[in-house]
């Protein structure tokens, strides 16, 4: 990092040296494992403030570009897994496509009753029956996302006492109960992680998640599952493919 920071009213110091760095990410110059200078070696190198010097590191580590490490220092960590939310294919087959390790952990299995807005989504009769699975996705033993599932228990009776830790739950409902998933009507937002959401997925309070609801489809149209999942923003990228023509 060699551009010196203008006084630049306009452009606050913070954001000229955030956007210094990300220059020099994009280039190729900083790469993945590399280290940045320490806080007060920015502030002398570029004549700002520890304070300012901090908060670039801080906005940088919140969007996923750094990695601050106790009594270690600052290293680059661009290397986000790519995810498609266009083509419809379960989690686990997704990650292995990549070269990536996928794992599960099941949180809770509980079951209960379709309320107003399940029933709506699934096509149900208010209070049947449902399993509700949740559970903490992982790369390469890092926690990526916390999805959970509301499936109709009349369509998967015993599905709570089949499905375990690493279990594909798409290929235990084609497996056992004939069931295959084809498509999927999905909506996305930006949120933030709630205490109990940072501690699972090992991020700091309120950071920055996309949430996504779907409801997944057999190949007859019938509503199947409706899930959530919460999936953090600083080493997740979404992407897609259209066709113009």
């Amino acid at each position: 990092m060699s551009r010196m920071i203008s006084d630049d009213e306009a452009v606050p110091f913070y954001k000229q040296l955030k956007n210094q760095i990300i220059e020099e990410i994009k280039s190729g110059k900083l790469k993945h494992g590399d280290k940045l200078p320490s806080e007060r070696e920015l502030a002398e190198k570029f004549q700002i403030s520890r304070m300012t010097a901090r908060h670039t590191l801080s906005i940088l580590e919140r969007e996923g570009l750094v990695e601050r490490r106790v009594g270690a220092g600052t290293f680059i960590n661009n290397k986000k897994i790519e995810m498609d939310f266009v083509t419809f294919n379960s989690f686990t087959k997704n990650m292995l496509s990549k070269g990536l390790i996928p794992s599960t952990q099941i949180l809770s299995i509980r079951k209960t009753e379709a309320n107003a807005n399940l029933a709506q989504k699934l096509k149900l009769e208010l209070g049947e029956g449902m399993i509700v699975i949740k559970r903490l996705r992982l790369v390469d033993e890092t926690p990526i996302s916390i999805e959970e599932s509301f499936l109709p228990e009349k369509l998967c009776p015993g599905l709570d006492e089949r499905i375990t830790d690493n279990d594909s739950l798409y290929e235990i409902l084609e497996r056992e109960y004939g069931i295959v998933l084809v498509m999927a009507k999905e909506y996305m937002q930006v949120t933030v992680s709630d205490e109990g959401e940072s501690k699972l997925l090992k991020i700091r309070l309120e950071s920055p998640c996309i949430l996504q609801e779907s409801v997944a489809f057999d190949k007859n149209e019938k509503e199947i599952e409706f899930s959530t999942s919460l999936t953090r923003s600083d080493i997740v990228k979404f992407y897609s493919e259209l066709k113009l023509k």
